[in-house]
């Protein structure tokens, strides 16, 4: 349903604005990206040797599967092994009401950082990336963001399409500060990127600015012959990185060798379709 501008009773307010620099902890509640209590390590890890890189993988994020690819070709064509550790972070955890997905970035690396050498998958802000203390960010592998979509109508300007009729919006991600005084009127604000998708194909929204991975996952599912174009608006565009702790420098440092060779040889261009490659 598309949620009103007012708070209704006993319901956490759906109408709270992101900081033009969101952060990280914040992207990772909106990709249900939840606490290491509940993350779930399939299998028994053997601590890598020099010839092994631990790469953490969630499989609750829609990169998942480009995340586990980047990794493991890379790794090969640095010519380590990649120990792929899959996990599940799902479940959410939330506030005293139980409304609010929310989660603490900080331990959630941290306890990753204790099984994994890389953390596979994290997106940032492009060009302005926020890394929590004690961490480093890898090179940028992938560049996505959110997108305007349509179910086949012409894609402008975001001021374009706000005049051309409504467009419903995640009340948890970066479009919702889009919206202004001149904009307003054409915003329709759902709890979730399948409610925001749900409205557009029924016809109740003209356009819809979703999350391109999640975006991704579901046209691969269910096809539903979207229109969609970036949005050329303040922290649209976000790269995909790894994070990693000063102890896992020396195999960030091959990971990162291994990121080169494949953009140098094209490949990376083809293991992160439909995304755009960093350095492209």
């Amino acid at each position: 349903m598309s949620l009103p501008c007012t708070r209704k009773a006993n319901e956490s307010q759906p109408r709270q604005r992101l900081g033009a620099a969101v952060s990280v902890g914040v992207a990772l509640a909106t990709l249900a990206l939840a606490s290491s209590a509940q993350a779930q390590m399939n299998g028994t890890v053997s601590p890598a040797g020099p010839g092994a890189i631990r790469f953490c993988v969630d499989e609750a994020n829609p990169l998942a599967p480009t995340d586990r690819a980047v990794a493991q070709a890379a790794a090969a064509k640095a010519g380590v092994q990649a120990v792929v550790v899959s996990y599940n972070s799902s479940g959410a955890v939330t506030d005293s009401d139980g409304d609010d997905a929310k989660i603490d970035p900080a331990k959630l690396y941290a306890k990753m950082a204790k099984t994994c050498d890389l953390i596979m998958g994290v997106p940032v802000v492009a060009d302005q990336p926020s890394v929590p203390s004690g961490f480093t960010a890898t090179p940028t592998y992938l560049r996505t963001g959110f997108v305007m979509v349509t179910t086949g109508g012409p894609i402008g300007s975001f001021a374009t399409m706000a005049k051309r009729g409504d467009i419903g919006v995640d009340y948890l991600t970066v479009p919702i500060n889009y919206f202004d005084d001149a904009t307003v009127h054409a915003e329709h604000v759902y709890y979730s990127n399948p409610e925001a998708l749900a409205a557009l194909l029924k016809g109740e929204v003209h356009a819809a600015m979703l999350w391109q991975p999640w975006l991704v996952q579901e046209e691969a599912a269910h096809p539903h012959g979207l229109r969609t174009s970036q949005i050329n608006m303040p922290d649209a565009a976000w790269g995909v990185v790894a994070f990693y702790t000063p102890q896992a420098a020396g195999q960030a440092r091959i990971f990162n060798q291994g990121l080169v060779r494949l953009r140098q040889t094209g490949q990376l261009k083809m293991l992160v379709a439909p995304y755009q490659a960093a350095g492209e």
